[in-house]
């Protein structure tokens, strides 16, 4: 009896401790990850969760990348997204291509473990990511705001969506932190709706912009053609982080716009912040002297590489607005080098979509001040 009686306390122990570590799991977080892919691929992940859904920026670095090759370039962050189940189960895919597949589960605070499929035909390899914030880095809290609003009072009548993630950086005892990169981080966000230290009154700030322009731009359409489908608006509004150490960070705001017509617009808007300093970084911070045209000859090399345009055929030819790229503001930094996107028209048609030229250590350590250390 005594012996069933201590079965029993700690078959309900184990229940209790079972439930509690599912209530560990938070509905919102960032984790910064670090690990491996087997045995040869390491691998960087800036995730967050939102509920049930996930999104993050992943890149891999490694010594030969297996079936990897011609899907993902070393060093180069990626988009990624998936769900969490309430056990902490996890599935991440990269946008726009089926694989590699990162799966498994949330083990604790700030442990992954799992599988990554590189492929259907290819054997899985074991996955391991821990949190890691190193000397140089920052910790984030998570903002999320899903708010509707209808051009009339009815259940079914026309409505305007907007979703909006906002990271903002956890109080610190580093006042570039907690102060400067909190201010710069909520300014870049707000985008003129609201500037203010508040992450929540910045996501309101914004909502209530993307309000006014709904209702002002749809409220009298909707009075003459009260039956009209095509009156509804979505906002999605989120920020990535792509690099988050060795005092860098960089980070882009996604914003995705669909107010009528045959498609929505997205943009990728990219800001660098020295965390020793507090510094938004420009391009001039880091070009070396008298190289910008070097980097625009490379820029427009890799780019018909990417793309398999003859190194002799203008870019014009190929449909591109002009023949040379020339290096923007709008780029991001890793470890493993300089990435420049050009958002849809910038350079191309709508139809090309975002251009994302990165460009690895190696090639523009003779361009680039080095902004981490060992770049």
């Amino acid at each position: 009896m005594k012996l069933l009686k201590a079965t029993m306390t700690f078959f309900c122990l184990c229940l209790m401790i079972g439930a509690m570590a599912q209530m560990t799991i938070p509905k919102k977080a960032y984790w910064h990850l670090e690990g491996t892919a087997g045995k040869n691929i390491s691998i960087s992940v800036n995730l967050v969760k939102l509920n049930d859904s996930l999104y993050a920026d992943c890149a891999f670095s490694l010594p030969g990348l297996l079936n990897f090759s011609g899907i993902l370039e070393p060093g180069k962050p990626y988009d990624f997204s998936g769900r969490m189940d309430a056990k902490g189960n996890f599935q991440l895919k990269p946008f726009g291509n089926e694989y590699p597949v990162l799966k498994g589960q949330l083990l604790n605070a700030g442990t992954f473990t799992g599988e990554c499929e590189e492929s259907k035909e290819s054997k899985a390899l074991h996955l391991d990511l821990s949190e890691v914030y190193k000397a140089g880095s920052a910790q984030f809290n998570v903002y999320f705001r899903l708010e509707t609003v209808r051009l009339v009072k009815k259940p079914k009548s026309p409505a305007g969506i907007a979703r909006m993630a906002l990271l903002a950086p956890m109080e610190s005892g580093n006042a570039v932190i907690s102060d400067t990169l909190r201010k710069i981080m909520l300014k870049v966000f707000g985008n003129s709706a609201y500037s203010g230290n508040n992450p929540d009154s910045v996501l309101s700030g914004n909502f209530s912009v993307f309000k006014t322009d709904y209702l002002s731009g749809n409220e009298d359409l909707y009075k003459q053609m009260p039956d009209a489908g095509a009156l509804n608006w979505e906002l999605l509004r989120y920020m990535h982080i792509v690099c988050n150490e060795n005092f860098i960070l960089s980070f882009y705001i996604l914003n995705y716009a669909y107010t009528g017509g045959a498609h929505g617009l997205e943009n990728l808007d990219f800001t660098n912040v020295d965390l020793k300093t507090g510094k938004v970084l420009s391009l001039a911070d880091l070009l070396a002297d008298g190289r910008k045209q070097d980097l625009s000859r490379l820029l427009t090399r890799k780019l018909k590489s990417m793309n398999k345009i003859p190194e002799t055929q203008k870019l014009t030819d190929a449909g591109y607005f002009t023949d040379e790229i020339q290096p923007n503001e709008n780029f991001y930094l890793t470890p493993g080098g300089i990435g420049f996107l050009y958002n849809h028209y910038d350079i191309a048609p709508y139809s090309f979509g975002a251009t994302d030229i990165f460009l690895s250590a190696d090639e523009v350590r003779t361009l680039i001040r080095p902004f981490i250390s060992g770049f």
